[in-house]
């Protein structure tokens, strides 16, 4: 093809048709051009068909972990509840005319129940990352999706943040009955065989119902406890449920 050209641009020389020849090196320079457009038309239209292909990828992964992300989060909100609900029967112990009546069993059953959990929400963000850091959120087109997507991060930092406190009162709670009550009375009382004598055997968990720094102690795990639940967690299950509802609907429209 480019032989042919040359042969009529000589053919045309050769004869002094220059204004022929003009008009025709002009009309072949349009015609290349034309060919280069077409040709990173051609181009551009398949990386915009792999795009969205790599974009209908990640959103069905993305769809897939949230998913479980939310039922992970429920888990967590079920068993801080169950946390808080026992804290509560556990401060109902304090209660005069019920600590000093109050058995062994019913101390370690509810000690058990407040501080036998440790809350901890850990979602999967495998999917999430790999979007981020290879730069594919871009190729999100949904703009307010976006934005979740990479606020997502911010919200578990501030989700770890606030259960160090409930873990830190947890602590606090499990420090005092090292401290001052009996581990060994309160695992033969749930039911733990721990029926081996010790010199110590005497001292019984009174102390734990009957101490002002113990239901301080208390109030602020359930309090703490009562406001992830409030301000965190169900917040945050909001946002995942908002999440999953707009990539649902851009897979709708694909």
């Amino acid at each position: 093809m480019i032989k042919f050209f040359r042969k009529i641009r000589q053919k045309l020389l050769s004869e002094n048709k220059f204004s022929k020849y003009l008009t025709y090196a002009i009309g072949e320079i349009v015609l290349v051009v034309i060919g280069i457009l077409i040709a990173l038309s051609i181009n551009n239209w398949n990386i915009e068909k792999q795009e969205r292909k790599t974009e209908k990828n990640n959103l069905i992964a993305l769809q897939r972990e949230f998913i479980q992300n939310k039922q992970i989060l429920n888990e967590v909100i079920e068993r801080n509840t169950l946390n808080i609900e026992a804290a509560k029967k556990m401060i109902e112990s304090f209660k005069s005319g019920v600590s000093d009546t109050i058995s062994e069993k019913t101390i370690a059953y509810n000690t058990y129940q407040t501080l036998g959990n440790e809350i901890n929400f850990t979602p999967n963000t495998g999917v999430l990352s790999e979007i981020m850091s290879s730069g594919n959120l871009r190729l999100i087109q949904n703009q307010e999706l976006k934005h979740k997507l990479a606020a997502f991060g911010s919200w578990i930092g501030k989700i770890k943040q606030q259960e160090e406190e409930v873990l830190t009162n947890r602590q606090n709670n499990l420090n005092y009955i090292i401290n001052y009550g009996n581990f060994k009375s309160l695992y033969n009382s749930l039911g733990i065989d721990m029926n081996w004598e010790t010199t110590l055997d005497s001292v019984n968990n009174r102390a734990l119902v009957n101490s002002i720094g113990q239901l301080n102690r208390i109030i602020l795990f359930q309090q703490s406890s009562y406001v992830t639940t409030r301000d965190y967690y169900l917040p945050l299950k909001e946002e995942i449920e908002k999440i999953l509802e707009l990539i649902g609907s851009e897979l709708d429209n694909e």
